[in-house]
């Protein structure tokens, strides 16, 4: 006898429902990486506007003051870098789990932005507007943006060990 291959409705269907699961999970994956991507730079521009307020933030190179820069360049980095690899390690287990692990980590995260934005909405108030802020907030952003993206790449690169 010889085999002849199979032209069903049941192989093409199974063949597009794999496809289906396929671009659910790259899309869940990207979905990811962009929420770990914004909440590292919520943390980034938190932080800075924290430091800022303080008297330690970034702008504090246009007044000679490197070293206290250079505190706030690497705690800005620092904040960016680790709240984009925990988001993104975070998401990767609830992921993993049911739906309603899923639902949790999202309603947490969510909590999480919110709490986090509201008291560096809060803290800024208070803050007057220095030599160079402006600068100094686009580069938080930028610095934010590549520390977090950074963290969330290295927590789906190991994600294996989660």
């Amino acid at each position: 006898m010889e085999a002849v291959p199979r032209r069903s409705a049941g192989l093409a269907g199974e063949a597009r429902s794999d496809m289906v699961v396929r671009m659910d999970t790259d899309a869940l994956r990207r979905l990811h990486y962009t929420a770990a991507i914004g909440c590292g730079v919520f943390a980034a521009l938190c932080v800075h506007i924290v430091l800022s307020v303080f008297g330690i933030g970034l702008s504090r190179v246009l007044l000679g003051e490197h070293a206290i820069a250079a505190l706030a360049w690497w705690a800005i980095a620092a904040s960016g870098f680790v709240t984009g690899w925990a988001t993104a390690a975070y998401l990767i287990a609830a992921a993993r789990e049911r739906a309603m692990m899923t639902r949790l980590a999202q309603r947490v995260l969510i909590a999480v932005v919110f709490m986090l934005t509201t008291a560096g909405g809060i803290i800024s108030r208070g803050g007057e507007v220095g030599p160079g802020s402006v600068a100094a907030g686009v580069t938080a952003f930028g610095l934010g943006l590549v520390c977090a993206y950074c963290g969330a790449r290295f927590a789906y690169l190991n994600a294996e060990q989660i």
